[in-house]
């Protein structure tokens, strides 16, 4: 069982690092693994110093984020109402959340108008600042990653592989320039190569080998007998072509990509006709390993006090 979580977008130094102490401190409790998901908010170095001692005490834990100081999400997002962004946490929708289509702040009475008439409309929030981003990229014991992808709906079809990608609906930068990003700000900020190039490869299949994934055992390393999933860059050249206002463009300096031993994308152009990718997931057994859990069995196993006369019982 793998435990996760993602504050993402909303809170203060104090209340994101006591998300993820809970979330920590039910990993431990249970003897389990858990991720940190997008802890590149406010109080990212705490979270991340407890990752790092609870790794420290052999506890397989670790977390991720994305070279980027604006995330995205849906504008009628709970945590964006009025109370929380600006009365709590003492925002400004003028200066923070930009629509991602037009790049246009909104106010309190824009943002109102446009949740009643497109209540799931993608937008832009600026959460840290730029100056973080660099910060980020020398954390040791990180994993680079990006979860996000244009919204579809017709008329756009993605079946034609060629196509101009700048005519899909805006998406937030990094679903286009995760990686490339990364890489570039290493070179520009004398980060060493083989450190980003552990932070999005061999950080993630590392944890998630160790979680007993043997998929991911045979990755994330460039070793005799493992697959062949392999990027190559240019380090001098790879860099993030993709915008807010763009952020669909694809990245540059990355001439060659090789899936389970095989080419995919050769001179920076896509192959078509082949399809080597292999599903990421536990191997099949015969008998289920499911076991039963009733409120009594989790007690007799994870409490020691059996009743709480407190009330929540």
């Amino acid at each position: 069982m793998l435990l996760f979580a993602c504050t993402c977008l909303i809170g203060t130094e104090v209340g994101e690092v006591n998300g993820y102490q809970e979330l920590l401190a039910n990993a431990a409790a249970v003897r389990g693994p858990a991720i940190a998901c997008h802890f590149n908010n406010p109080g990212y170095n705490l979270v991340h110093e407890v990752l790092v001692r609870m790794r420290q005490n052999g506890h397989n834990v670790w977390g991720e984020l994305y070279p980027y100081e604006a995330g995205s999400t849906t504008i009628n997002a709970v945590f964006l109402d009025e109370d929380t962004w600006v009365k709590q946490l003492g925002h400004k929708y003028e200066d923070t959340l930009a629509d991602a289509v037009t790049g246009e702040f909104y106010t309190k009475e824009s943002r109102d108008e446009m949740i009643k008439k497109d209540p799931t409309r993608l937008v832009i929030v600026y959460k840290m600042p730029a100056k973080a981003v660099v910060d980020w990229m020398r954390l040791p014991g990180v994993a680079i990653a990006s979860d996000t992808m244009p919204v579809l709906t017709p008329p756009y079809d993605i079946q034609d592989l060629d196509m101009d990608l700048r005519k899909l609906p805006n998406n937030h930068p990094r679903g286009a320039g995760c990686f490339a990003k990364a890489f570039r700000l290493a070179r520009e900020n004398d980060i060493p190569l083989m450190h980003m190039v552990t932070m999005a490869s061999y950080t993630p299949a590392k944890h998630l080998g160790d979680c007993g994934l043997k998929a991911m055992q045979e990755r994330g390393r460039i070793q005799e007998g493992k697959i062949a999933d392999i990027t190559i860059f240019d380090f001098k050249t790879i860099a993030d072509k993709s915008t807010y206002m763009e952020g669909n463009i694809p990245s540059a300096g990355i001439p060659y990509v090789i899936v389970s031993g095989m080419t995919v994308v050769k001179d920076s152009k896509l192959i078509h006709g082949c399809h080597p990718g292999q599903p990421i997931r536990f191997e099949r057994v015969s008998d289920s390993r499911l076991e039963p859990l009733t409120e009594e069995s989790w007690k007799h196993i994870y409490t020691l006090a059996k009743v709480d006369f407190g009330g929540s019982d």
